[in-house]
Parts: C-alpha cells; sequence; structure tokens
C-alpha cells in the first residue's frame, strides 16, 4: 500500500463524510427498530386522541351572481369586456368588499342571534350548541349596542330542581360569581348591570337534571367582525359577477344559516341605497303637492266669488280666430309657467344648506334634457358615496374621489338651472307680449270674459301641475315597490367538507414524526459524542487505512494473560487477528519486518494488539518478538507473567557499545508459542529520551531483523511524550490504535498530523474494542464486516473474553492495581 502524501491527508480532512447518509440512517433504525416502533405507536396514539377530541373546522360554500348596475358604456371599453381582455373588476370587486364587510355581518349576527354561543358540559370536552339548546337566552335590545365586555351565565339544574343561574360580569375577576338566580317559570327576565336578560324554552328540547351549561353572551359587533374574518368571497372568473363564497365554521347548520341570512342582509342594504333616491323624490312631490292644492283652491274660489258677484252665467266668444290664438299662446304661457315653478322648487331644494351632498329630486316634468341627465349622473354618484361609505371612511380615495366629483357638479347643476330659468322668463315675457297682442285684437270682448279667462288660466296651471305630480308620485311608487334584489343565489349554501383537523396529514404526520424523532434524536446525540464508536468515525476523521475491527474481549485465559489468539480455535477473536494479519501482509513489502504500534493515550489497546498481532504472525510458523520500548512504563513483565529478573533493552541501550550477545540475553520466551519471544523494557531509567535517541537502538534493531520474520515495537502513546517519534525513524509500518467509546475524536488531528508531515511511516489504523453486545455497530452486528463468520459467535461464546483496559493494564478502563488481570466469572 503506496505511502499517504501530505495532499491526500489535508482532502480526507476536508471531505469527511457526512453521518447524515441512508446508511447511517438505516443502521440506526435497524439498531433501533423496537424505538422507532414504540415511538411511531406513541404518536399514532396521541394523533388518535387529538382527532377524538379536537375541534373540527367545516367550510360551507355558495355561488352569489351580483348584478353589477354601473355597466360600462357601449364603445371600445365594452367591446374589450366581452372579448374577456379587460376585466369587470372595478365595480364587482366594491361588492365583494360589502359582502365581505363587518357591517352586513354584524346584521346577519343580530339577525340569527349568533351573538349567543351555548356550551354544554360534557365528560371529556364541552360540546357546542346551536338551535338544541334547552334555553334561549338574550340581552334587551338597546344594550346590545352598547355591550363592551363578555356575558357569562352558568345554568345548572339538579334533580327535580329549578334551573338556576349564575352570572360573571366582573372583568378584573372573572370567576367572581355576581348574578345567582332561580328560574322556575319561561318566560322569565333577570336584572343585571348590563341590562336586563330574557330566558325563553326552546321548544322540543329539555333541561335535563345534573347538566350544566355554559352560556356567554358578546357584543354583536365583535362577533360580526369575528365572522366577517372567517368569510372569504372572490370572484369565480375575472369576466363574471358571480362570487364563490365561503365561510368557516365549527357547526354545519350554523354555516349554512350564516350564508343564507348574509345574502338577504346584502340584498336589504343594496336596497336601501337604491331606494334613497325614491324616498326624497317621494318627500319632494308631497310636498309640492300640498302647496298646489292650496293655490287651486284659492284659484277656485276666486272664480266662485267673482261670478257670485257679477251674476255671470254664460258668455259668448265674438272673435273666435283672436281668442284662438290667444288660447294657443296662453297654453304655451302656462308650460313656460310650469317650467318656471319646477325650476324654482329645484334652486330653492339647492340652496338649502341641509341638502348639500343629498339626492335631487328626479323625474319632475322638466322638458330640458341636458338638465335631467345630469340630475340622474349626480344622484347616481351620491348614491355610490354613500355606499362606499358604508364599509368605509370619509378617507378613502374612491370616497374622496366622489365627493370631489359631487363638489364639482353641484354648482354646475345650481348655474345650469339658472340658466335655465332666466332663458324661461324671458321666454315667457315673449308670450305674453304674442298674448297682449291678440287680447287686443278682441277688445271688444266684454271684461268679464277676460277676467274669467285670467282666473281660468291661472286655475288650469295649478291643476296640470297638480295632476303631473300625481301622475310622477304614482311612477315613483311603482319604482319603489318593484326595487329588484342586487344578489341572487345560483347555488345554495352547501358544506364542502372538513377543513380542519385534516385525518390523513395528522395520521402521515403522527408517524412520520413517530419514525424521524427517535432517528434524529440519535443522530443529534451521534453529533454530540466527542468519542469515537465504530469504523464510520474513523472515516469520517481520516483517509488512513483501517486494517482491522478488534472485538472487545470480555474474558481471558488466567493461564495466558494478554494473549487472546490461540492455536487450533477459530472464534472472531482469532478471525480479526488474522484479519489484521492478512491486511498488515499488503502494508509491508517483503524486506520489510519492523511493526511500530502506538496510540495517542493511555488505555486504548496498543500492547493488547501487538501481543496478538505477533502471537497471528507466529502462528504462521514466523519468528516473532515484541520489543517492549515503553521504558517509562514497562507492562510486558506482568502481561506475560515473565519473571522480574531485571533483564530488558534498557541493559543494551545502557551501554557504550552494541553488545550484541548481552541484547540477545535480554530476549525471554514469550511462554505461549516457541516462534514468539519477548525483549521487556527493563528497569525503569532516568533519562528515557536519551536512550531511545541513541543509536545504539538503530543497530539493535537491525540485529533483531536478521534474528526475526518481524519485529514489534510497543511504544509509549504518541499524545503523551515524543519517544514514539524518534523511535519511528527505524519501524517500516505504523499501527495508530485507537479504541471504541474511548478514544477522543480529537485525537484523529494529531494523528493526521503525523500523517501528513511524515513523523511516523506508513500510518495504519486499527480500531479496537467493539462491543457487539451493545447492538450499535449495526455492521458489525454477527460481526457484519465478515458477515459469514457471524456463525463463529457460538465457538466458545466470544461475547465474554475477560477485560483489557488502561494503558499496560487490561481491564474495563483506567485501574490502578497495573498489572494484574481482571477475569469475569
Amino acid at each position: 500500500m503506496s505511502e499517504l502524501n501530505e495532499k491526500e491527508l489535508l482532502n480526507g480532512e476536508e471531505e469527511k463524510k457526512s453521518i447524515f447518509n441512508l446508511r447511517t440512517i438505516w443502521t440506526i433504525f435497524y439498531l433501533n427498530w423496537h424505538w422507532v416502533l414504540l415511538s411511531v405507536f406513541i404518536c399514532m396514539c396521541a394523533a388518535f386522541v387529538y382527532l377524538r377530541y379536537a375541534t373540527e373546522l367545516y367550510s360551507a360554500s355558495m355561488k352569489v351572481l351580483v348584478k353589477d348596475s354601473e355597466q360600462n358604456p357601449r364603445g371600445y371599453g365594452m367591446a374589450l369586456d366581452e372579448m374577456g381582455l379587460l376585466s369587470n373588476s372595478n365595480g364587482f370587486d366594491n361588492e365583494l368588499e360589502i359582502i365581505r364587510s363587518a357591517t352586513v355581518s354584524t346584521r346577519a349576527v343580530k339577525r340569527l342571534k349568533l351573538y349567543v354561543t351555548y356550551v354544554q358540559e360534557g365528560r371529556v370536552r364541552d360540546r357546542e350548541l346551536y338551535k338544541t339548546s334547552p334555553v334561549l337566552v338574550d340581552l334587551e335590545e338597546g344594550r346590545l349596542e352598547s355591550l363592551a365586555s363578555p356575558i357569562f351565565l352558568t345554568l345548572t339544574k339538579k334533580k327535580n330542581g329549578p334551573i338556576r343561574v349564575e352570572g360573571r360580569f366582573d372583568e378584573e375577576d372573572p370567576e367572581k360569581i355576581t348574578l345567582s338566580e332561580e328560574l322556575k317559570e319561561f318566560p322569565a327576565h333577570i336584572n343585571s348591570p348590563f341590562g336586563q336578560l330574557i330566558f325563553h324554552q326552546n321548544p322540543g328540547f329539555e333541561f335535563k337534571d345534573d347538566t350544566k351549561l355554559f352560556v356567554t353572551i358578546l357584543s354583536p359587533k365583535n362577533v360580526g367582525r369575528a365572522y366577517a374574518r372567517r368569510l372569504n368571497a372572490s370572484a369565480t372568473t375575472k369576466t363574471t359577477t358571480v362570487a364563490n363564497v365561503s365561510f368557516v365554521d365549527t357547526d354545519k347548520r350554523r354555516s349554512l344559516d350564516y350564508l343564507r341570512e348574509l345574502v338577504d342582509c346584502y340584498n336589504e342594504d343594496a336596497n336601501e341605497d337604491k331606494n334613497e333616491v325614491a324616498r326624497k323624490t317621494e318627500e319632494f312631490i308631497a310636498e309640492r303637492l300640498d302647496k298646489i292644492r292650496a293655490e287651486l283652491d284659492e284659484t277656485e274660489g276666486s272664480m266662485e266669488a267673482y261670478k257670485r258677484n257679477n251674476e255671470l252665467i254664460n258668455l259668448s266668444n265674438d272673435a273666435t280666430t283672436a281668442l284662438t290664438n290667444t288660447t294657443n299662446y296662453q297654453k304655451e304661457m302656462v308650460e313656460a309657467q310650469t317650467q318656471l315653478s319646477l325650476l324654482k322648487s329645484l334652486m330653492d331644494y339647492m340652496d338649502n344648506p341641509s341638502n348639500y351632498l343629498q339626492t335631487l329630486p328626479a323625474n319632475l316634468g322638466l322638458k330640458e334634457t341636458s338638465l335631467v341627465n345630469t340630475i340622474s349622473k349626480y344622484n347616481d354618484l351620491v348614491l355610490r358615496r354613500n355606499r362606499y361609505m358604508k364599509g368605509s371612511s370619509e378617507v378613502n380615495p374612491m370616497v374622496v374621489q366622489i365627493t370631489q366629483e359631487v363638489s364639482d357638479m353641484w354648482p354646475a347643476i345650481r348655474s345650469n338651472m339658472s340658466s335655465l330659468y332666466n332663458n324661461m322668463e324671458i321666454k315667457k315675457k315673449s308670450l305674453e307680449d304674442q298674448y297682449r297682442l291678440y287680447s287686443n285684437r278682441i277688445s271688444q270682448t266684454p271684461t268679464q270674459e277676460r277676467v274669467l279667462n285670467n282666473i281660468g288660466r291661472q286655475q288650469t296651471l295649478k291643476a296640470d301641475l297638480y295632476l303631473t305630480l300625481l301622475q310622477k308620485r304614482e311612477e315613483n311608487y311603482i319604482q319603489l315597490y318593484s326595487t329588484a334584489s342586487k344578489a341572487r343565489l345560483i347555488d345554495e349554501p352547501m358544506v364542502m367538507g372538513k377543513v380542519s383537523p385534516k385525518n390523513k396529514m395528522i395520521w402521515v404526520a403522527a408517524f412520520g414524526f413517530g419514525f424521524v424523532f427517535p432517528i434524529g434524536l440519535l443522530m443529534c446525540l451521534s453529533l454530540l459524542r466527542f468519542r469515537i464508536e465504530g469504523r464510520d468515525d474513523i472515516e469520517a476523521l481520516t483517509k488512513l487505512p483501517i486494517l482491522s475491527d478488534i472485538p472487545f474481549s470480555h474474558e481471558l485465559d488466567a493461564g495466558q494473560r494478554s494473549v487472546v489468539v490461540r492455536e487450533n480455535r477459530n472464534d472472531m477473536m482469532e478471525e480479526a487477528f488474522r484479519g489484521l494479519r492478512t491486511n498488515m501482509g499488503f502494508v509491508l513489502k517483503p524486506e520489510e519486518k519492523v511493526i511500530l504500534a502506538t496510540s495517542c493515550i493511555p488505555g486504548e489497546g496498543k500492547t493488547f494488539v501487538a501481543t496478538n498481532l505477533a502471537m497471528s504472525f507466529a502462528l504462521l510458523g514466523k519468528k516473532v518478538l515484541v520489543v517492549g520500548l515503553d521504558i517509562r512504563k514497562p507492562q510486558l513483565v506482568n502481561l506475560f507473567g515473565l519473571k522480574a529478573d531485571k533483564r530488558g533493552i534498557v541493559n543494551f541501550l545502557g551501554g557504550s557499545r552494541a553488545d550484541f550477545d548481552l541484547l540477545e540475553a535480554q530476549i525471554t520466551p514469550s511462554g505461549v508459542n516457541a516462534n514468539m519471544d519477548v525483549l521487556p523494557a527493563g528497569i525503569i531509567p532516568p533519562n528515557p529520551a536519551e536512550l531511545l535517541s541513541s543509536s545504539l537502538l538503530k543497530e539493535g534493531v537491525e540485529y533483531l531483523c536478521t534474528k526475526y520474520d518481524y519485529v514489534i515495537l510497543d511504544t509509549p502513546p504518541v499524545g503523551l511524550v515524543s519517544d514514539t517519534l524518534n523511535i519511528g525513524r527505524l519501524a517500516n509500518v505504523t499501527l495508530f490504535v485507537v479504541r471504541a467509546d474511548y478514544s477522543p475524536k480529537a485525537n484523529f488531528e494529531l494523528i493526521n498530523s503525523i500523517a501528513s508531515e511524515n513523523k511516523l511511516p506508513k500510518c495504519n489504523v486499527v480500531l479496537n474494542g467493539m462491543d457487539l453486545r451493545k447492538r450499535k455497530y449495526g455492521y458489525y452486528y454477527g460481526y457484519g464486516k465478515y458477515g459469514k463468520y457471524g456463525k463463529y459467535g457460538k465457538y466458545n461464546k466470544y461475547s465474554k473474553y475477560g477485560h483489557y483496559g488502561v494503558y499496560g493494564h487490561y481491564g474495563h478502563g483506567p485501574g490502578k492495581d497495573n498489572g494484574k488481570v481482571h477475569v469475569e466469572k
């Protein structure tokens, strides 16, 4: 295997594998599927309880045709509208806003008395009643508008007892009971701080014993605004005036009743606007009829008195031609006088300041078409302004615009009337001149006849005007009582279905949350771990090769100490070290014999790996020597149970020259296998760093390579002292031993740094201490890396090997009794 250069290692650190991959998720699920199923079960139960007791919301919808009275004039705009290139959105959008307004909604709420809510106490949750409450409660009409805070009433009935009413009105202390009365008969009236409360019995529904009914009376305006917020009105298409109106509520019947009543209230509101002009015209005509009736009575009385005083019965007409012309001009003068009277009445009406921004009387019989059209246009603008004022304020841009147009038209209409009045007076004078001209021609006509004609002319004038006003009044009555509805239902209100809670979404969300939550929690916990747990963690932290994964040994053979690899055995531990031995064959070249075993901190199992790797090589018939170069804290003598006779490599390194006979004398048989020897450290010297840096060590290792097939150097932890870096010059391959659930992840910064700077040769990683009983390494379950060898678990109960632990002593973890062997029984 080629050496890793610095660039490869740096790239390896930058390209760390993300833990959020399908393999990790599947591993977590596979190892914790019972917790995932439990989480899913709990979430599904929670979803069932939520759906069982959650308040359900239903959507009701209807289609309404809104008749648009403000159609576009025939022309280019209308053509574009018919072609679908120009939408009819101005007036229709305003009507939609009126439908959604709080004013119309409040009117519907008051009609249906939706400002009173009834809730019956239940075992698990309370149930809202609509039209099924046994008692109906209301507040006197005059006090509803001024109701500032809610009124809370509680109605209870004991067995065979009267209904007891308790009321709470104190805003500072809502639980304080300020009203306590009994209802013995219906209807009943109870005085409260907010007005008189009225109680009626709902026919067909009985107040059962031992039940409790909660009644809340709210302000109709507040309820109307709340209902308006839950109402939606939109156009079905851009080119029609059909509105799709929908409403969301907890009760299906209430939503349907509300939508129907909303249309009726909207039509009433629209009709009130349209009838305003008719009512103003009716008032004007009635006033004028009273005045003309009095004038007509006076004229008829004058004629009767004149004839009685002059004893006149019948007069002949001598000047037929003159009289005919006189009569014609007289008719024209009567018509002119009628127009003058109408104009004068309209000018007097406009001169009254209280009529400003009010509709003008129309259809009075004026002959001037331009004035009639102008008045009609003015009335339309005033009506539009009044309708917009109901749903908005005077600062609304549309209201401001219309007010400006009305203000501009008012003086123009007044000026036009004055001009017409002056012109009509001129015309009248001209007619009078012509009339006098022909009157002179009949100068022979008796004075009495001329007087009678004058009186008759006045009588005819008044009679014609009176009849005209009577006719206009009847026409106005027809218009007033034949007003069509503004909106018409196309599709009756119907319930479209439940909108909340959405059962399918809740079930899916509960299943998804129950499945994702434990997996996500375990992944988050894995992010918080600062120790490595398995191969995936190492692969995410370094690009160095991982040569083997050594299982955790729970039980050691007391006679063989730390060596768990045995001859003629085929359990998981032997298989793991066979794999390490095989991979070493790919790493080492044929001429390379020196293997350096080290770690970053004590307790990671470097000595355990070194000795058992040596035993694995020895079982192949290779001559192997384990050299204890951890001379600061030697442990090989204790671990192999050797005689403490102070023999060791320190004796060789302390000499002045390379005495190879002395070196051979320090070597001791391992007692485990004839092919494996041990060269312990010996006594602890005062200058370990100097001894390990001497040239004698290099000469000694080179000599040992001539005697052995493999020389394995057990060195101190590289994270604590620099001895291992000095020894690294003698090795061909480096094994960094890390321990699962023990080695900090931060140690790999040091390992990567050493490898990238080539401070040690051919750095590789051995993962030690994989505890398969914890079931948290998915790829190790059944020894997954060697999946087909999972059956080897039955040999010798591989999961119960002894402990190996803190640096130099093989226990569960850090220990104080160095050199002792701990065996689980």
